[in-house]
């Protein structure tokens, strides 16, 4: 049976208690703006107050919590208060009591805070938090996503912000950023050691020499930027310890300037390239160019056919492949040589993969933890083949996430021999049953097993949940019984209720629910 939930600590329960105490004091901030002449003053040293009755009792290293319950509560409040409002209601009221709730936003914007993801928060919420940016002088983590969708009109606040913000070591602002931003994150952000400016078009060459400035960069995402390859090119070469550039389609074209304008450069530190498209030559000048890589996603591309020039990567760890042939675009003869440092393998839209496939992957990456088959072409042409195994098969994997429309033996082999497993995934069409299950409890009862997320299944029921519980102590998550066939509304409904009355530490929610 799963474990049982751990009563929380005093301190948890304190910090989850300061949230509902900010917005219990909404009605009495009320009253008071409606006695007084003012009320926007009145609503301020409101506010003002409770910020900074929290700056002076919560301790530091528990500001970044408190604040997220504070902020989560708000939202609930700004939700009911919406929730209050009638056709026929007073509108006069409704936008004053909104405009308490929205308000208190603002009282854990402090210099205290160290992290803040923007993305998190309704609209209305965020308005409040871009107009108080320049409080936060304490950043070291700022995730703005995408928030604003391409508006320019939160430029100011931006800028006002992070001019102030000299702790800042992460910036996150997809669509919005611009050169004018990035040249004041140069001027400011001395420690900037991420920054990841996904989609904004305003972004261009004209930022190359202030981020050139960036020394401390290490990760820098300019997908769907306007830096062109000579940018790219300049920052390759000047940002010695740049690592990660994130997606670049046209990193291809990369390496071409870099080797034909600077043919006699050294070797470029990055550890991880996500690209595609990229011929034979460039391929070889990406090993060449950079031999340190660690992480390599690759979109295959017919102008090459040959995945065994990766295999001078000595550092190798992390490999995703697109859109291949396992066999016939060398993929195999690739792990075979490399695969014994390879730790996380990512086949998408691969075909030619069979059970021999399957096994010669177990022997070839005896350290793998990270397996994902997402869409690809699995064949039964190897399904009664046999073998020795000089490697346990799948001794070190941790993580599977299977999304494929597959002969059941493949998956079958991959449950009955990963005894470290802790995190499974299956999609709706692999076709695993309740008789499945019995078969790969017998070989390996998954006692480190601790979420289970089967989409689909035509007959796993209540006696499934139960062989998996009796085996898999250690199981926390068990997600979509929705959808396991053999599953009634009402055996689910009386699950969850011998879940709660027990004080089971078991999550069987939907993942759409997270």
């Amino acid at each position: 049976m799963p474990r049982h939930c751990v009563v929380p600590r005093l301190e948890t329960l304190c910090v989850s208690a300061v949230g509902n105490f900010v917005v219990s004091l909404a009605p009495t901030i009320l009253s008071t703006i409606h006695k007084h002449h003012e009320p926007q003053i009145r609503l301020q040293k409101s506010i003002d107050r409770i910020s900074t009755i929290l700056a002076t009792h919560v301790p530091l290293y528990l500001y970044d919590g408190m604040a997220l319950e504070v902020l989560e509560a708000v939202k609930q409040l700004i939700e009911r208060t919406k929730k209050n409002y009638y056709m026929y209601f007073n509108t006069a009221t409704f936008m004053t009591e909104m405009y308490v709730a929205v308000g208190l936003t603002e009282v854990v914007l402090d210099p205290h805070l160290k992290q803040i993801s923007f993305s998190c928060w309704p609209k209305i919420m965020r308005y409040v938090l871009y107009k108080n940016l320049f409080k936060l002088t304490g950043l070291e983590v700022l995730n703005l996503g995408s928030c604003t969708n391409g508006s320019s009109d939160y430029e100011p606040y931006i800028i006002q912000g992070i001019s102030q913000m000299s702790h800042l070591r992460l910036l996150c602002l997809c669509f919005d950023c611009t050169d004018n931003i990035i040249q004041v994150l140069s001027e400011s952000c001395p420690n900037l050691q991420i920054l990841d400016v996904t989609s904004s078009r305003s972004v261009t060459d004209r930022s190359i020499p202030h981020l050139l400035k960036c020394t401390q960069l290490y990760d820098l995402n300019l997908h769907r930027t306007s830096v062109s390859v000579e940018g790219l090119g300049q920052l390759l070469l000047g940002l010695y310890r740049l690592q990660d550039i994130g997606r670049c389609d046209d990193f291809g074209a990369v390496l071409s300037y870099i080797n034909s304008k600077y043919p006699k450069i050294g070797p470029i530190g990055l550890r991880k390239i996500h690209t595609r498209d990229l011929t034979t030559d460039q391929l070889r000048m990406l090993v060449d160019t950079c031999p340190n890589l660690e992480n390599v996603s690759l979109f295959h591309d017919e102008q090459f056919s040959n995945l065994q020039v990766l295999a001078h990567l000595d550092h190798l760890k992390m490999l995703k492949l697109l859109s291949c042939d396992f066999y016939g675009d060398y993929a195999r003869q690739l792990l075979e040589v490399r695969g014994c440092n390879i730790t996380s393998l990512h086949l998408e839209h691969v075909e030619q993969i069979d059970l021999k496939a399957i096994m010669d992957i177990s022997q070839y990456c005896p350290r793998l933890k990270n397996l994902v088959l997402y869409n690809c072409d699995l064949t039964d042409q190897a399904a009664g083949y046999s073998r020795s195994f000089k490697v346990k098969p799948f001794q070190c994997l941790e993580r599977l996430f299977w999304v494929v429309d597959c002969a059941l033996v493949h998956l079958e082999f991959v449950l009955m021999h990963c005894t470290n497993i802790k995190y499974i995934h299956l999609g709706s069409s692999t076709g695993i049953c309740h008789s499945s299950i019995v078969k790969i409890m017998g070989f390996n009862p998954m006692r480190e097993l601790e979420e289970l997320r089967i989409l689909y299944s035509t007959d796993m029921s209540t006696n499934t949940v139960e062989l998996l519980l009796a085996n898999c102590t250690n199981l926390r998550v068990i997600s979509e019984l929705e959808n396991w066939q053999g599953i009634s509304i009402d055996e689910l409904e009386i699950f969850r209720k011998f879940i709660h009355s027990n004080n089971y530490d078991l999550d069987i929610r939907p993942i759409l629910s997270y």
